[in-house]
């Protein structure tokens, strides 16, 4: 047995993370048990592109412990749905939920053609295997043994035949509408309502539309759709990583950063503070040829989620699927709006609709 820490600084170990274990297990699985308390949507997208990728993993199933109960949000159960449907449909396993009592352990269960052999139990929810800045420090424990990891394969199969239902077969009609996707997350702040006024009161009229369309439409090779792009693989173990569901890079056009005020890579403005209109506050950079790389500082996952968590949010995209033309047509929007404030450094990011 051995420990594996999430290595947050200050307390930093020579043990292994969790998501790199994870991953790092998968090219010996031909079949991989889940049961976790909690899922969110981009470990629910990344999972589904970890079982594309990586053919060796025949099965996977998931059990889903409390979110029968605690509910799910729209975005959540779209892309608990669509990687049951994925699963079943290529008979590559199922996800299915707790319905008679709550569960909240944090198992994981590999196996070969020969039966279980490791397992990881602890306190990692399936966000874990996302590569994520929330500070939140995890432990967990990776087993070998092959007893061990037996009896956990067949309490898994036990939760799953005695205690769950395929998520098609449950009656899910009320959802969680608290979606805070950038909540807890590392290097961004929520702004009191009272701070929102103040930046909206310090507006200039030095303000820029970033498009997130080009030339009328969204193109499948978009920065908004790398999660579809090609994954990272690992030449030495064939592991095919995939891409986060909110890695975004926008390209910005040279008839933009040309314009006079626009923030302008290698200079001191090329890093900045932003205010979103919905009340958070982080860092961007701009950077590349002509300043046009727009991007959230640190990582790229925190102005993805405030993208493509506001589609998700009104129902104008499903966690997994392309972002397209018409993702924007329902929204209301296909641009932000990039003002500059009288505080130092400081700018404002509008992508508010019906105003």
């Amino acid at each position: 047995m051995d420990f594996l820490f999430s290595n947050l600084s200050p307390v930093k170990t020579k043990n292994k993370t969790f998501r790199d274990t994870f991953y790092g297990l998968i090219p010996n699985a031909k079949r991989i048990d889940i049961a976790v308390g909690y899922v969110t949507t981009d470990s629910l997208a990344e999972l589904k592109q970890a079982v594309a990728y990586n053919d060796n993993v025949e099965e996977i199933n998931l059990i889903i412990g409390m979110h029968y109960w605690d509910k799910f949000t729209k975005p959540e159960y779209n892309a608990a749905i669509g990687l049951n449907d994925f699963l079943t449909e290529n008979q590559r396993g199922e996800v299915r939920l707790v319905k008679s009592f709550r569960f909240h352990g944090k198992l994981y269960s590999y196996s070969d053609e020969t039966g279980a052999f490791a397992g990881i139990i602890g306190s990692n929810n399936l966000s874990s295997i996302v590569q994520n800045h929330v500070r939140i420090y995890e432990a967990s424990a990776i087993f070998t043994e092959k007893n061990d990891s037996l009896r956990m394969r067949d309490f898994i199969e036990l939760l799953s035949e005695r205690a769950s239902e395929n998520i098609r077969d449950c009656s899910i009609d009320k959802f969680n509408d608290r979606s805070r996707l950038l909540e807890g997350h590392e290097n961004v702040k929520e702004l009191p309502p009272e701070a929102l006024v103040d930046v909206l009161q310090s507006l200039t009229n030095v303000r820029f539309e970033i498009p997130l369309v080009k030339n009328g439409k969204v193109p499948p090779e978009s920065n908004l759709n790398v999660y579809f792009g090609k994954g990272r693989e690992n030449k030495t173990t064939g592991l095919i990583k995939p891409r986060p569901w909110y890695e975004v890079e926008l390209m910005v056009p040279n008839t933009i950063t040309a314009l006079q005020g626009y923030p302008q890579q290698k200079t001191p403005s090329a890093e900045f503070d932003v205010i979103t209109d919905d009340g958070w506050e982080f860092s961007c950079k701009v950077s590349g040829d002509f300043s046009k790389n727009f991007r959230s500082k640190g990582d790229l996952n925190i102005l993805g989620r405030w993208i493509k968590g506001r589609l998700e949010n009104v129902g104008a995209l499903e966690v997994g699927q392309p972002v397209t033309k018409e993702t924007f047509d329902i929204y209301g929007r296909d641009s932000f709006t990039l003002t500059k404030t009288t505080k130092p450094n400081l700018w404002y990011l509008d992508f508010g609709v019906g105003k």
